[in-house]
């Protein structure tokens, strides 16, 4: 997953970046290829958004349980599911942000905005701990509508088709956790990577300069 988001990330720059180039006059040289690198690792670890705002933007699913307690028929599931999948793309979203600060702190050392990556993977894991709660009440409620529909006698046409919708949402419901479980391990996963980088970044100290050392003296022993 790590992987994945790195590459959409890439993906997304390359893009940006293809349709920004400046051309060169005839007269200009072409910059050297540590400069252009240099540029383009510049472009590539930097975020997009500022990660006060990727933490406002990171669902917790704090009104999720709220959102299915007022459902009352299958229409009402599919529209919440609705909710909770834009809330997964926004998710996505964040942690190709984060990813590219990842890759920037392999490079700076600056551990400034880990306290705010662990916040935002905190989130996630809420969120996608709630989906877990709501992707369990929608199979009991599967299996308790089923149960329904197959002793009613003579079973109606729309009651089989209601079901037929309501295994579909459920089923979905089910994915879109997935990707929620996924997105938190990822960013979990970036977080414990930063959080072991920075322990790596051990300064290498530097000798006294124009310090007074010892040195040898004519007739006598060096002070």
């Amino acid at each position: 997953m790590r992987v994945g988001l790195l590459c959409l990330v890439a993906e997304i720059v390359c893009a940006t970046a293809g349709g920004t180039a400046p051309k060169l006059s005839d007269d200009q040289l072409p910059p050297r290829t540590s400069d252009r690198k240099a540029q383009t690792e510049t472009v590539i670890t930097r975020p997009i958004v500022p990660l006060d705002e990727l933490i406002d933007q990171t669902p917790d699913g704090s009104l999720v349980i709220e959102l299915y307690q007022s459902v009352r028929n299958i229409g009402d599931v599919e529209a919440a599911n609705e909710h909770v999948k834009a809330q997964v793309i926004r998710a996505q979203s964040v942690a190709a942000d984060v990813a590219r600060l990842h890759d920037s702190t392999f490079k700076s050392c600056d551990g400034s905005e880990t306290p705010k990556i662990e916040t935002i993977a905190s989130k996630a894991r809420a969120f996608s701990a709630t989906l877990a709660r709501v992707d369990g009440e929608l199979t009991k409620a599967l299996a308790a509508t089923r149960q329904i529909v197959e002793t009613e006698r003579p079973s109606s046409i729309r009651a089989k088709e209601d079901l037929n919708r309501f295994v579909l949402t459920a089923h979905e419901l089910g994915r879109v956790r997935v990707q929620a479980t996924e997105i938190a391990k990822a960013l979990e996963g970036l977080s414990v990577s930063i959080r072991t980088t920075l322990a790596s970044c051990t300064a290498i100290p530097v000798p006294p300069l124009f310090a007074v050392r010892d040195t040898p003296r004519l007739g006598g022993k060096a002070r």
